[in-house]
């Protein structure tokens, strides 16, 4: 009897809902002329929905076009993976959290070099994907969740106001805080300025 070396192919499709999310989220994320927007039409609902912190957009052709802002501005983006979780609905869909470190390099532009400046051009962010597939896997919600303090922690310019910021909330009594709450809670025989 013969032995046959088993090799997997070196582009195999993941195997399930997390790898899926593993393998396509840097080439989304990526500034590659074709890919990105490939990989959006491969995966993603034609109802699909997409949100940031500072955009939702919903429909797979709005969600390829907002593919094209990476292109025109980052010269590179890099993805860091963290914790991935999977669970399962009830109704069949998946859903996938994804905790990663994410690097984007910005293109140096003429009208942008006095922001680069003061906060270089490379933006370093955490973030949560919250990516709903449905029983065909395609992706039918994406939502990124940004964590404040990481943004702020990315630039020379956040990372002093949010030291500033954090100075003016050890400067807040607990007394302030808990008489803010009483008013809060409709307490109004305390008496409070504002």
């Amino acid at each position: 009897m013969r032995e046959v070396a088993h090799t997997t192919p070196l582009h195999s499709e993941p195997r399930g809902p997390a790898e899926l999310v593993r393998s396509f989220l840097p080439i989304l994320y990526g500034c590659d002329e074709h890919r990105p927007r490939a990989a959006a039409s491969r995966h993603y609902h034609p109802d699909t929905t997409f949100h940031d912190p500072l955009v939702t957009v919903q429909g797979l052709e709005r969600a390829r076009r907002l593919v094209y802002v990476n292109r025109t501005f980052l010269s590179d983006c890099r993805m860091a993976f963290g914790d991935v979780t999977e669970s399962r609905r009830p109704d069949g869909s998946h859903v996938v959290m994804a905790e990663v470190k994410t690097s984007l390099v910005f293109k140096h532009f003429l009208a942008l070099r006095p922001w680069q400046a003061l906060v270089g051009d490379t933006f370093t962010y955490h973030a949560v994907h919250k990516v709903v597939l449905d029983q065909d896997l395609k992706v039918t919600e994406h939502e990124e969740i940004c964590s404040v303090r990481s943004v702020l922690d990315s630039s020379p310019l956040g990372r002093v106001l949010y030291g500033l910021v954090r100075k003016l909330n050890h400067a807040c009594t607990s007394d302030f805080g808990y008489t803010l709450n009483q008013y809060i809670a409709g307490d109004r025989s305390v008496r409070t300025i504002f």
